[in-house]
């Protein structure tokens, strides 16, 4: 596995965790109604005050389904752009049908002698991190 395989995978899988940390914290709405948490329903824990705009069940709702909605768009763009990451990564057609001795035939080839100090580049042989 290369250092990319290796690693995105990783990074979205911590940001799937953020996303998911972040909808099932309690929230507070105005500062006045206390919430549970969007992944559990966002019941309102207390009433709103007689004399505010508040209606705790609908505000508390709306806040709720805004914070599943960013976590689920955080959470598919991460994982759209990981996928994206590791299928555009260019590696020779040799390396990925396994014929690791004939990596040369990537881009370095096309330098001649210019690309002789590159070396191998086929992806397949960056084993090591």
């Amino acid at each position: 596995m290369t250092r990319q395989q290796k690693l995105v995978p990783i990074g979205v899988l911590a940001i799937l965790a953020i996303s998911l940390i972040w909808s099932v914290i309690p929230f507070n709405f105005a500062n006045v109604v206390d919430c549970e948490a969007p992944l559990f329903g966002a019941d309102p824990k207390n009433a709103a005050p007689p004399t505010s705009f508040i209606d705790p069940e609908k505000d508390c709702l709306s806040k709720g389904k805004s914070r599943l909605l960013v976590s689920a768009v955080a959470s598919f763009m991460a994982v759209l752009a990981g996928a994206t990451m590791l299928n555009l990564k260019p590696i020779s057609r040799a390396c990925g049908a396994g014929e690791h001795d004939d990596c040369r035939e990537w881009w370095v080839a096309a330098l001649g002698d210019a690309g002789a100090g590159l070396g191998c580049q086929c992806e397949c042989h960056s084993g090591v991190w």
